[in-house]
């Protein structure tokens, strides 16, 4: 769709001009009287927030209603009310008008019937066909209305009352109503064109609700949308671009939450911790419409000066020998959006400055400016370098020695951060061998449910400036629209700095939300977004469904498609049962199922994972031994497969440093090495032993053994491609 043409569109000029009018009905329930049915966090939130946002990107439309019924507004989300005001707008509306519905709460199933029911504040679980809105009633109201353009906004298939780290109580079965919602929009949307529905999840998922957002995920990026996120460059607001800009933002939000659980859950189990935090399953918001040309829902709004500055950092260069500080100012203010100072002691006399500053950075959200009601806000966030040497007074005291024996207690600063509002990303650079910073890492620290990073490193003296130079070029590698969090910023410094002298530690916590160094920047999601459609080839031969597979590649949830596509090899190959295939069963595996299952790969890595990517690896290797030794022991044959094994393993990256990489080691992001996914997971793995801590092989043997099921495999694969049988 051109953009041009939505900005002529009669649609867009009859909403400018007032020939057309714009209803709105929105309804949100957080609490309600059957306390059998789970109250919600931010359903009224999402319902005000929305509202105010629909309000400023459709002031520019002089024709428009909009009725909000929710636990915070004057008129209640009982079902007399919704009721009664869906049946007045659906009488007034005339066919040029635009209807739009909006609900967030619980969906529920009908135990009997299975008829969906959207559950307001005054339905009983026992009696919900009479005491909820059953989702076919809505509908046929619509039916029964004029207007021409209608949609129809459901975020119903809420998770409950959850913190960030996902703790899970038992779900009630009546609240799994996605799957039978989704078909009954479908079959709305066969018979009448103009329909229009987009939903909050996918079926058998559920929506998530976020501490640090004050909304649901979904909510909370269709209100940033609509503050202008999602407008194109005209600055035109409609329903397909706000649906790209909301599909992208909550699979991209959700993605990041789990990189964080995943570093938290590394400490935990560093710790010796047995309870780990599960990830937060896929949401996937789902558009159903027919039919349906442009949709107008506004125009961006002009954007006010916003005085407060929620993003602060300081760098104090300890020694003033940071040779990229320039860099570093720069990088952080113009990709981490930081309001930036810097200290290096040459003209500061008075040694309580650098104290000054540092209590400037970290309590300036106390002092600023309250945003305004249902604004979208920015998380505040503080960002603070610290360059010196650890040391111990003569009285034990743990002291951080800057500039002319400037020196920050441990104390001092652990009390400064615990007065800290925002969230902390904290980083100590000690270029020196002997420093007890593994101590400041656990003194520092606020708790698990506090936000924040703590990051340390010490060097020898010929490797100072390694650790600097290490993380200045992550930033600088990772200056893109997806951001940079503080999880994956540790990963990229564990990976970078492992064959470096420089020793690292670290600390992550929080339940409020991620921690991002680089916040994601937006712009206008064009209709080149890649997202799963009903056009991707699913195909099977085996009655298998490759759907989820798809959504968890759209999403680049790698680590999760990889175990997926595992189950589906075993799957198809009927060897569920004994977790892993052997030669006989690769000769029986389906031609039509392996080919989609490397489709779906390559489609969604951009040619960058998938079997016939790793086939083109193994064809460019030579296979022939270069151990005339081991060749006379073992055969020739064996040598040259274990070799071969080896090589392909180095350059897919599941071996470094001549040792084989366990599988949580394995990089599960699109900068693995090319080929890198997926692992074979679904062949038995040979015995292995630890030796001086990495993963070895324990024989050529057994390391040929296991390649031939590779090479069978790629044979298999070259014949399905040959034949596509």
């Amino acid at each position: 769709m051109c953009p041009v043409s939505v900005r002529t569109s009669n649609s867009t000029r009859n909403l400018e001009t007032g020939v057309a009018k714009l209803w709105l009905l929105l309804v949100g329930v957080n609490q309600y009287q059957d306390e059998r049915i789970p109250c919600l966090r931010y359903s009224a939130q999402d319902c005000q927030g929305l509202s105010a946002a629909l309000s400023a990107a459709t002031a520019g439309f002089p024709q428009k209603e909009l009725r909000v019924y929710c636990d915070h507004s004057e008129n209640l989300p009982l079902l007399e009310n919704i009721r009664n005001s869906l049946k007045e707008i659906a009488a007034a509306a005339q066919a040029i008008d635009t209807v739009l519905v909006y609900f967030s709460g619980h969906g529920m199933l009908e135990p009997s019937d299975k008829q969906v029911v959207l559950c307001l504040q005054d339905t009983q679980q026992d009696n919900l066909i009479n005491t909820g809105l059953q989702l076919q009633e809505l509908l046929q109201i619509l039916e029964n209305s004029a207007a021409q353009q209608q949609l129809v906004w459901l975020d119903a298939c809420h998770s409950g009352d959850l913190t960030f780290v996902g703790a899970r109580g038992e779900k009630n079965p009546l609240l799994d109503s996605t799957q039978e919602l989704v078909e009954i929009l479908r079959q709305r949307a066969a018979k009448r064109k103009g329909f229009y529905a987009l939903l909050s999840c996918d079926r058998g998922q559920q929506s998530w609700e976020f501490t640090q957002l004050g909304h649901g995920v979904f909510t909370y990026y269709l209100i940033r949308g609509l503050r202008g996120e999602a407008a194109d460059a005209q600055g035109i607001i409609e329903s397909d671009g706000l649906y790209r800009y909301v599909y992208h933002q909550t699979l991209a939000y959700i993605d990041k939450a789990n990189q964080q659980l995943r570093v938290i859950n590394q400490l935990k189990k560093g710790r010796g911790e047995n309870q780990i935090h599960s990830e937060y399953t896929l949401q996937t918001p789902k558009r159903i419409v027919e039919g349906v040309g442009e949709v107008i829902l506004g125009l961006k709004p002009n954007q006010k000066g916003v005085t407060r500055h929620p993003r602060q950092g300081l760098i104090i260069d300890g020694f003033s020998q940071i040779k990229s500080a320039s860099a570093f100012i720069k990088t952080l203010s113009n990709s981490g959006n930081f309001e930036i100072n810097y200290w290096n002691g040459r003209s500061n006399s008075i040694k309580s400055d650098v104290r000054k500053a540092i209590q400037k950075c970290l309590l300036a959200e106390s002092f600023s400016e309250s945003p305004k009601e249902y604004q979208i806000q920015e998380t505040a966030t503080i960002f603070l370098y610290l360059r010196g040497q650890v040391q111990e007074t003569s009285t034990g005291e743990a002291v951080l020695v800057l500039a002319d024996d400037t020196v920050i207690h441990r104390a001092w600063l652990r009390k400064q951060l615990r007065l800290c509002k925002s969230q902390q990303i904290i980083i100590l650079d000690c270029p020196f061998p002997d420093s007890n910073i593994r101590d400041w890492v656990e003194e520092l620290q606020l708790g698990t449910d506090a936000g924040q990073c703590l990051i340390a490193s010490t060097a020898p003296n010929n490797s100072s400036e390694t650790f600097a130079k290490t993380l200045l070029d992550i930033f600088n590698q990772d200056k893109q629209s997806s951001g940079l969090t503080a999880a994956s910023l540790i990963t990229q410094l564990q990976i970078n700095l492992a064959s470096s002298e420089v020793k690292l530690y670290f600390w992550l916590s929080g339940s409020q939300g991620i921690i991002e160094v680089f916040p994601e920047t937006h712009s206008f999601v064009t209709e080149s977004f890649t997202q799963p459609t009903e056009d991707d080839d699913l195909s099977s031969s085996v009655g298998i469904d490759y759907s989820q597979l798809r959504d968890l590649l759209q999403a680049g949830r790698w680590l999760e498609a990889d175990a997926e596509t595992t189950n589906l090899i075993l799957k198809m190959a009927q060897r569920e049962q004994q977790r892993h295939l052997d030669l006989q069963s690769l000769e029986n595996l389906s031609c039509v199922d392996l080919l989609t299952i490397d489709r779906l790969w390559v489609k969604y890595s951009h040619g960058h994972f998938g079997f016939s990517v790793q086939q083109r690896i193994y064809q460019s290797i030579a296979s022939s031994a270069s151990d005339p030794v081991l060749s006379l022991m073992l055969g020739s044959a064996k040598v040259a497969a274990s070799e071969t094994c080896i090589d392909f393993a180095n350059r897919v990256g599941w071996r470094l440093k001549d040792a084989w990489l366990s599988y949580d080691n394995l990089t599960w992001t699109e900068d693995a090495p090319m080929g890198h996914l997926p692992f074979f997971g679904f062949f038995e793995s040979v015995w292995r032993v630890k030796v001086l801590g990495v993963w070895e092989w324990h024989s050529a043997i057994a390391t040929a053994n296991w390649w031939q099921l590779c090479v069978n495999l790629f044979s298999c694969l070259e014949v399905c491609q040959t034949t596509k049988r």
